[in-house]
């Protein structure tokens, strides 16, 4: 107890107080730009976490099925993450990547054990959005080709570029485009952009790539970048056989096939570490992030050594690349994740909420489509299940009456209409049913608007 007592006095004071929610949201209103909002009308002040679970300032508690915008993959204070933090945190957090620390070399050799087939070469970096950029570069490099084809509704983060391939909503001021980036369709299929129904669409979405590239380069592209399963846009998971077919267009055209993974990756799809296995399709590039550092800051790319082998230190470097900190915690994530045997739990419990889910869009004419897979569903919400309106106004009540109920949700698609569940991997069979009553209810209250 006395030793407690002695840390707990080195920490700052100000942290070390009790503060009200409306004093840290008036702090937050006076200091903070306006980019940082909240989801929330009613802000919640969260205080502490515990597995899949968060407790506000005034104790009450909260199922995430949102996990931190799909980050805390492993949930809150797992005992292993914590110990790993304090343990490294006590000997070596930060120091730059121009010297050698023992948790970067063995982070990038825990990911070649765990990579797609042939990626063994790592760069670390701290975010997704930088993972985009530094990968997009060494792939300009080695193909020689200033090209990049990405996908409709796909969202690829905020920096420059990977915000120009990211068709999501986001454009909020008049901005074209680089002139090197191209799109393509993606396999949505519950609004086909061609009008056509699955499966008897031969694939005109994946089919339309050779198209793009034929008319919109000059018949040879650096990359294709997709998500496995696009997040923001919603969601959207493409059937397997759009990738193998996109795939071989992009090999046609000498071009390098990126799986962003910031979301799907580390397990949450089920199964398998990444996304993109279920497809059969051995991607080039591998770009890592979110779940990655289970809420540390991390991201960085995988690839072929022949890929990397130009990409060298006069092209790119990251301040905080590498630290030990992010590293050794990382490394912990996948401990964990092995440990725990959450790639088979990710499909089991994933199939216990969709088939919930499944029977609320049956029951419930607010419910359009419910998609997805393993840890990573969508649910899709209309103001008529024939003309697909999107129910953006009702979103917006369902997420505040589950968040009333206990319960936090995700929001995402074009027109803010699709709840997002990704939660963390240490959900339970009982918490996923009671998320599902609370849901059920707020798709009652909401549909009663239409």
């Amino acid at each position: 107890m006395l030793v407690k007592q002695m840390t707990d006095e080195l920490v700052p004071k100000d942290l070390r107080k009790a503060y009200t929610d409306k004093e840290i949201l008036e702090i937050e209103k006076q200091h903070l730009a306006p980019a940082v909002g909240h989801y929330y009308e009613d802000p919640v002040l969260f205080v502490r976490g515990d597995g899949a679970k968060l407790e506000d300032h005034a104790g009450k508690q909260y199922i995430d099925l949102f996990a931190g915008i799909c980050t805390t993959i492993t949930g809150y204070a797992h005992p292993k993450f914590v110990a790993t933090l304090k343990w490294q945190a006590e000997r070596l957090v930060y120091t730059s990547s121009l010297y050698a620390t023992i948790p970067y070399a063995l982070l990038v050799r825990k990911l070649a054990e765990i990579a797609p087939s042939g990626l063994s070469q790592s760069f670390i970096v701290s975010s997704g959005s930088e993972a985009i950029e530094a990968a997009l570069f060494m792939a300009r490099k080695f193909t020689k080709s200033p090209y990049i084809v990405a996908c409709h509704h796909a969202y690829h983060g905020r920096t420059t570029l990977a915000r120009e391939l990211s068709t999501s909503g986001w454009r909020t001021i008049p901005e074209a485009h680089p002139s090197g980036v191209r799109f393509t369709p993606n396999a949505y299929c519950y609004r086909c952009q061609f009008g056509k129904e699955y499966p008897d669409c031969d694939y005109e979405c994946a089919r339309y790539l050779r198209e793009v590239i034929r008319t919109e380069t000059n018949r040879a592209i650096a990359a294709f970048i997709i998500e496995p399963i696009q997040g923001v846009g919603g969601i959207i998971q493409p059937p397997q056989e759009y990738f193998r077919i996109v795939h071989e267009i992009v090999k046609e055209f000498d071009g390098l096939f990126i799986s962003d993974e910031v979301q799907t990756g580390f397990g949450r799809t089920g199964e398998k570490w990444w996304g993109i296995q279920h497809s059969g399709v051995e991607p080039d590039i591998v770009i890592m992030a979110k779940g990655f550092g289970g809420g540390i800051p991390i991201g960085g790319f995988m690839t072929r050594p022949e890929i990397a082998e130009d990409y060298t230190g006069t092209d790119s470097f990251a301040t905080f690349g590498g630290n030990p900190l992010s590293c050794a915690v990382a490394l912990s994530v996948i401990e964990i994740i092995q440990d725990n045997n959450y790639l088979s739990k990710a499909s089991q419990m994933g199939s216990q909420l969709k088939t919930q889910l499944d029977e609320m869009k049956a029951k419930h004419k607010i419910v359009g489509d419910v998609r997805g897979q393993g840890m990573m569903i969508g649910v899709e919400l209309v103001r008529d299940q024939d003309s697909k309106e999107p129910a953006t106004q009702e979103m917006l009540k369902v997420m505040e009456i589950c968040r009333e109920e206990g319960l936090l949700i995700g929001k995402g698609g074009f027109d803010g209409n699709v709840v997002r569940i990704q939660p963390p991997l240490e959900l339970t069979g009982e918490q996923i049913d009671e998320a599902c009553i609370i849901l059920d209810k707020a798709l009652s209250k909401a549909e009663k608007s239409l």
